[in-house]
């Protein structure tokens, strides 16, 4: 009986210390973790193309429409050089609104040398650098001929857009259109994913990039200004205060 009692009264605290909890749970609302989405935006490439110096700013504007009309546009600016050996140095910054004390902060420092085959991939916070091999095609990637691609459900046009010059540089301007068929992707009606290059044979760049994908908008890349000739020696140096984490050999270790 003791027990029985005991037991009843534990039950009845245990309700009366529930029942207020789940009051406030009802009333502010209840669901487990949520995710998100996240878009990676890739920047234009920088080959380690020898003989072919310079230094650059790389500017990244990214407008993207709403359902109600609006925009919303996030940006950054980030130097890139590469030597006559062909050694790339490239910041790494996230995109902000214009204004965004945030913008300076840089995220990544890369330093690529392809004479040894390594890139180091330095975290400025934590100050480290992993180490990792490196083999970058200096050629331009294969032009992929216009027409019907992926078994008819795309199809490639391509238009030249002559020559100019931008940025102190001359360039050839291309525009490439892909129109994916309706229920490639799940979408009811064609996408038309537009590309406009002008591309510098000098440095092996483009040095402007526009992309328009109704998806997720509009991204800009422009390399202006540039400086043609050897950088600053001392972009391509790792901080000294910085720990190199050979990452290399764990790839090595791991395969074994």
């Amino acid at each position: 009986m003791k027990r029985a009692a005991l037991f009843s009264f534990f039950l009845a605290v245990v309700v009366f210390s529930i029942s207020p909890l789940m009051a406030q749970v009802s009333q502010d609302g209840m669901h487990a973790p949520s995710g998100g989405t996240q878009t990676r935006v890739i920047s234009i490439a920088v080959p380690p193309l020898p003989n072919a110096p310079f230094t650059a700013t790389v500017t990244t504007t990214w407008v993207r429409a709403l359902a109600d009309g609006s925009t919303l546009t996030i940006q950054n600016h980030r130097t890139i050089a590469r030597d006559n050996s062909g050694r790339v140095f490239q910041e790494r910054r996230n995109l902000y609104p214009a204004g965004d004390p945030s913008e300076d902060r840089i995220r990544q420092l890369e330093f690529g040398d392809p004479g040894a085959h390594v890139i180091y991939l330095c975290q400025p916070d934590a100050r480290t650098c992993e180490e990792r091999s490196y083999f970058a095609s200096t050629a331009p990637a294969p032009l992929i001929p216009a027409g019907m691609l992926d078994n008819g459900r795309i199809f490639l046009t391509r238009i030249d857009l002559g020559r100019d010059t931008v940025s102190g540089v001359e360039t050839v301007g291309t525009r490439e259109t892909r129109t994916i068929s309706p229920g490639t992707i799940g979408n009811d009606r064609a996408i038309a994913i537009v590309k406009e290059f002008w591309f510098s044979p000098q440095l092996g760049i483009n040095v402007i990039e526009k992309r328009e994908d109704p998806r997720v908008g509009t991204q800009t890349f422009t390399v202006d200004p540039i400086s043609l000739g050897e950088p600053d020696a001392r972009l391509f140096d790792i901080p000294p205060d910085y720990r190199v984490v050979d990452q290399r050999k764990a790839s090595q270790a791991g395969a074994n």
